[in-house]
């Protein structure tokens, strides 16, 4: 498994994917921009540089327009309301956007209540890292445990397990224990951390599972489960 890296330990180039996607936000916005700010499993110290995402959360002082929006969308090279929201699932709604100017495109056209938004908060709060702009303590209010665990949870009971491939099922399965772990630990842990965790608390019958997952998510294996655990 790739060493997992944490903000000081990014490579140039990923470092400049994260510079450059902030200096389009500070191009496109200007002083309508409070801030950007980084989360996700690189404030973690988990972020695997073959297969991590980049997170941000982009704060705005008043709603961004359709146009802005696209302009943004179409730079990037690499997510109250949400105002603008991107990413690889709807990449093609966009370039059919781009294609088709009369045709609507939900997340371009609309904003919307996002319950992950929480999440991001709750996760900038705890360790988040200012790439640009005001503080984070200057800009978000602290998020309850009550309010985070309400919307972590909110979707959990229509989780489709079988509506994934395998690699993906794996990452649901490592989600899941960042869920129940925050409910003893009070902290969000990052998908490696939560997978330890669950190997650590789930029956022994169950370790299976998790230990599957992990090798499927950061070592890249291929492994479909046994009948009998199906």
């Amino acid at each position: 498994m790739n060493k997992l890296l944490g903000y000081k330990d990014l490579p140039f180039d990923i470092l400049n994917q994260i510079n450059s996607v902030v200096d389009i936000w500070k191009r496109h916005l200007g002083d309508n921009l409070i801030g950007v700010y980084l989360h996700g499993s690189i404030v973690l110290n988990a972020f695997n540089p073959d297969s991590g995402d980049i997170d941000l959360l982009v704060v705005v002082k008043d709603s961004i327009g359709v146009s802005t929006k696209l302009e943004i969308a179409r730079n990037w090279k690499t997510p109250g309301n949400c105002v603008f929201h991107y990413s690889d699932f709807w990449t093609e709604k966009y370039l059919e956007r781009f294609r088709k100017p009369d045709l609507e495109v939900y997340v371009a056209d609309h904003e919307f209540p996002d319950a992950d938004v929480t999440s991001y908060i709750k996760l900038l709060k705890q360790c988040g890292i200012v790439l640009y702009g005001r503080e984070i303590g200057e800009v978000f209010a602290d998020v309850s445990d009550e309010d985070f665990w309400l919307a972590i949870s909110a979707d959990i009971d229509e989780y489709d397990f079988h509506a994934y491939d395998t690699r993906y099922f794996a990452s649901n399965v490592l989600i899941l224990g960042r869920i129940l772990s925050f409910k003893r630990e009070k902290r969000i842990l990052s998908k490696y951390e939560g997978g330890l965790w669950m190997i650590n608390n789930v029956p022994e019958n169950l370790k299976y599972l998790p230990e599957l997952a992990m090798k499927i998510w950061f070592e890249g294996e291929e492994h479909i489960l046994p009948e009998k655990h199906r």
